[in-house]
C-alpha cells in the first residue's frame, strides 16, 4: 500500500511537535489541547497497526477508536510522560503503522472495515463501513493535517506573545 501521504501528513505533524521544546510556558488551553492531541494520536496509531496487520493476515478489520478517545486513558498518558515523551511516541507508533501499511498489497487495501468510532467527549458515532485505504487517505488528508494545523497556530500564538515579549526592536 502506498504510504506517501501518510508519511507526508506525520513529517509535518512530527516536524511542528519537535519544533516545540516543551508547552510549559504556553497558555493552559494551548498546553493541554497539544497534549491530548499528541496523547490521542500515540493511542490512536496502534488500533490502527493492529488492524493494518490483521487485514494483511486476512481477518475481517474493525476499527475502535474508543480507547483512543478516553479521557482517563488519555489524562494517564499526559501524567505519566513528557512533552518529548508524547512525541517520540507519536514518532515510533506511526513509524509502526507506516510499516504494517505498507507490507498490505494494494488489491487488500480496498477491503472494507467496520468503524466504531467515538468523538472526543466520549459519545459513539454512528458506525459505519469504509474501504481501508479510504480510511487511511483521511488519516493522511483530514486527520493528521487537521491536528497539525491547530497545534501549529498555538506555536504562532507562542513565538507571536514570546516576540512580543521581548519588546520593540531598533532598525
Amino acid at each position: 500500500m502506498d504510504t506517501t501521504e501518510f508519511e507526508a501528513a506525520y513529517h509535518g505533524l512530527l516536524r511542528l511537535a519537535e519544533s516545540i521544546p516543551d508547552t510549559a510556558s504556553y497558555s493552559v488551553p494551548a498546553r493541554d489541547d497539544i497534549d491530548w492531541t499528541l496523547s490521542h494520536i500515540a493511542l490512536s496509531d496502534p488500533l490502527l497497526t493492529d488492524a493494518a496487520r490483521g487485514i494483511r493476515n486476512g481477518h475481517p478489520a474493525v476499527v475502535d477508536n474508543q480507547d483512543a478517545m478516553d479521557q482517563g486513558a488519555i489524562a494517564g498518558l499526559i501524567a505519566s510522560t513528557t512533552y518529548q515523551q508524547r512525541v517520540a511516541l507519536v514518532r515510533d507508533h506511526a513509524q509502526e503503522l507506516r510499516e504494517a501499511l505498507s507490507a498490505i498489497p494494494d488489491q487488500v487495501a480496498d477491503i472494507p472495515v467496520l468503524l466504531r468510532l467515538f468523538n472526543r467527549a466520549g459519545e459513539p458515532l454512528p458506525e459505519q463501513h469504509m474501504p481501508w485505504r479510504d480510511l487511511i487517505a483521511l488519516r493522511a488528508t483530514i486527520h493528521i493535517p487537521g491536528h497539525t494545523a491547530r497545534i501549529k497556530t498555538y506555536a504562532s500564538a507562542e513565538d507571536d506573545r514570546t516576540r512580543n515579549a521581548d519588546g520593540p526592536r531598533d532598525a
